[in-house]
């Protein structure tokens, strides 16, 4: 990571405090997304699996190769500072910010 992109990740996006203020030169970047099963897809590569007498690496390879989820909300990065990072409800604070992104 080159100094711009460190500027970029100065302030912890869950405590806003600067990622140095931990006394340990360490923090995480995280990307989070959510996704949802395309229950149409899985429903058809399953078919598929059945009629080839359930070989799942058969049907595979002989589908149709499609998205088998939908994005519902767009990638985000958060920058994460040592300490909150090793707080145990993390995923829910990084999860918030998530959806107010």
């Amino acid at each position: 990571m080159r100094e711009i992109e460190l500027r970029e990740h100065a302030k912890c996006s869950i405590c806003n405090n600067l990622i140095g203020s931990t006394g340990l030169p360490l923090f995480w970047v995280v990307k989070v997304e959510r996704h949802g099963i395309r229950m149409g897809a899985i429903c058809r590569q399953d078919g598929l699996a059945a009629l080839l007498n359930g070989n799942s690496y058969l049907a595979q390879v002989m589908g149709a190769d499609e998205e088998m989820t939908q994005s519902l909300m767009g990638p985000i990065t958060l920058t994460v500072c040592e300490a909150c990072a090793m707080e145990n409800i993390f995923v829910e604070k990084a999860l918030v910010l998530a959806e107010e992104n």
